[in-house]
């Protein structure tokens, strides 16, 4: 494979980037979109190997920094109003590689989120992978802690005799406690108009894959889950849409360990070729 530098307008700013180019033709392609304030290479160097990865199974990678972010130019707009980058990569990468018949948005995080809020909108897009999609409010990430990780904590061995050694401070740890259970009693905070619901407004008016993977030791990626779970709307649209769902059981929110970024980058070509089983 080769490895171009790319560098192409969006609103005014001139956005940084690089395209893996397999070295036969490809007619398949993946944009790497990065979660917050991150640029290009990702947390433990993740996108590189990702986009290394597609380019050796003859899918071509492009990842590039928002506006604002890394080498790129402006100020970084938010990930909830991100439509015009996305047009301009989109632009910038056909340019490129006029053959592709086939372009999917791969995002972490935030990533995944503005996949879903302004990403699918674009027709030229036939797949979405979204990995540990953010839907965070101050509701459910208290509902998320509470269910999954103090009641973790609750039947924790290693808790309990840290407790009984005295290194627990247990009046603040109460304290955080009840003020995580009244946020949990709290509504869900999905109302019209809200990134939420914009991320919902998107998955039901995309046509085409999704693939979902979600980390099984990932707060994020619990509180997805127990969001989407508890609302009529998203479960219908998870459910009619074309979804793939993939779980990395022992792995944390950016695959830290080299087996769970392998698994992540074997899953994302496979689904790519089609390979679902």
């Amino acid at each position: 494979m080769t490895v171009e530098s790319v560098i192409f307008e969006s609103g005014g700013n001139r956005l940084v980037g690089l395209i893996h180019v397999p070295r036969a033709p490809a007619t398949q392609a993946v944009i790497i979109l990065v979660g917050g304030p991150q640029y290009r290479v990702g947390a433990h160097r993740q996108y590189i190997h990702l986009a290394r990865h597609l380019a050796e199974n003859g899918i071509a990678a492009m990842r590039f920094d928002w506006t604002g972010i890394g080498d790129s130019e402006g100020d970084y707009p938010g990930f909830t109003d991100l439509s015009g980058d996305f047009g301009a990569a989109l632009d910038c990468l056909t340019k490129r590689l006029p053959e592709l018949r086939e372009i999917s948005l791969w995002g972490l995080c935030e990533g995944a989120s503005a996949i879903l809020i302004d990403g699918v909108r674009d027709p030229r897009i036939t797949g979405a992978i979204l990995v540990n999609p953010w839907v965070r409010t101050e509701t459910g990430e208290a509902k998320a802690f509470v269910k999954h990780y103090y009641a973790g904590r609750v039947f924790s061995r290693q808790f309990w005799l840290r407790l009984l050694k005295g290194d627990v401070a247990i009046g603040k740890s109460v304290a955080d406690f009840m003020r995580k259970i009244r946020r949990s009693l709290q509504g869900a905070g999905g109302e019209a108009g809200s990134f939420q619901s914009r991320m919902l407004r998107g998955l039901k008016g995309f046509s085409g894959r999704v693939l979902l993977i979600q980390s099984g030791h990932d707060l994020v990626a619990r509180e997805f889950d127990d969001f989407t779970s508890s609302d009529p709307e998203w479960r219908a649209a998870l459910t009619e849409a074309d979804v793939t769902r993939r779980d990395v059981t022992d792995s944390d929110h950016t695959f830290s360990r080299e087996v769970w970024r392998q698994q992540v980058a074997r899953w994302t070509a496979d689904w790519m070729h089609g390979q679902t089983d």
